[in-house]
């Protein structure tokens, strides 16, 4: 397993930063409160509710951001406020040395998968949650989950499917965005799966675009030596089933048809209202069975 950074106890601090789309203030100020009422501290970073077109501040602004928060030694944690695009423009160009020294729990999703991914080449589980713009849509079950998560509390994840593919299995998880994982592929935040247990989830895509990204992971060889795959949530898509006659589970279930490794659908986690921490890099125990599956942490 990559190393844990440590635990978040009550009066810690909370860094949060935007290093990829453009925020929404009032929403990642709710955010901030919920962390602060659970009892953390809370800096923002200086360039945090800055705007460059798309972007949540300019390519300098958001490194400078990013490079302060993996540098900062009093903080515990790193609190991406959004996704959206724009976290790879700058990603390469950080320098770790001080982070390893001071090691923090970064947080966020979608785009920041590639975040995420940086920080196990570093050695460092990372947690896959909600961004701090989505804590408050979220219910009050869910946001209590992923503030008891900061400080160690993981329950592992549950998930009914009848589209299962029957196995076991035990390996790190990796994963996150579909298209960010894709998207790594050639890059020097590309990860080697072999005889890891992945985890997937995607939003807003066409099933065209789902069965595309499938297969260039496929074709890449990046499904053929899986101990085991994890489908989350993939939700809003702009096509469905009568347009191009496969779902989501059938286009995954088609590409992995030639492994043996289980597959569990459906699970907790992703761009939808159910939306679980994950800690990236952690080992854990795949169970699938028939119409359910079973995600339990080996911390």
């Amino acid at each position: 397993m990559s190393n844990l950074p440590p635990f978040l106890k009550k009066g810690d601090l909370i860094l949060v930063i935007s290093p990829s789309g453009a925020v929404d203030k009032d929403l990642v100020q709710k955010g901030i409160e919920l962390l602060e009422n659970a009892g953390f501290m809370v800096e923002v970073a200086p360039n945090t509710f800055n705007t460059h077109f798309k972007f949540g501040a300019t390519h300098e602004q958001r490194l400078s951001d990013l490079q302060f928060a993996l540098d900062h030694k009093e903080a515990n944690a790193i609190y991406c406020t959004r996704g959206g695009f724009g976290i790879t423009h700058i990603l390469d160009e950080l320098d770790w040395t001080q982070f390893k020294q001071n090691p923090k729990w970064i947080i966020g999703f979608s785009d920041i998968t590639a975040f995420l991914h940086a920080a196990y080449l570093n050695g460092f589980c990372s947690l896959h949650t909600s961004v701090l713009q989505g804590l408050p849509k979220l219910s009050g079950d869910y946001q209590s989950k992923i503030i008891e998560s900061l400080s160690g509390n993981f329950s592992g994840l549950k998930a009914k499917s009848s589209f299962n593919k029957l196995g076991t299995a035990k390996g790190q998880l990796l994963g996150g965005n579909l298209s960010l994982l894709v998207h790594q592929i050639g890059t020097q935040t590309e990860l080697d799966y072999t005889g890891k247990i992945l985890f997937i989830e995607e939003v807003a895509e066409p099933l065209y675009h789902i069965d595309r990204m499938l297969l260039q992971l496929k074709r890449a060889g990046k499904l053929k030596d899986l101990a085991g795959l994890v489908v989350g949530q993939f939700s809003n898509l702009t096509e469905d089933k009568s347009i191009y006659g496969q779902s989501v589970e059938e286009i995954i279930l088609a590409h992995c048809e030639e492994y043996g490794f289980p597959i569990g659908f459906d699970f907790p986690f992703g761009h939808a209202k159910d939306n679980m921490a994950l800690v990236h890099g952690a080992e854990v125990n795949l169970v699938v069975e028939n119409n359910k599956a079973e995600l339990k942490y080996l911390l």
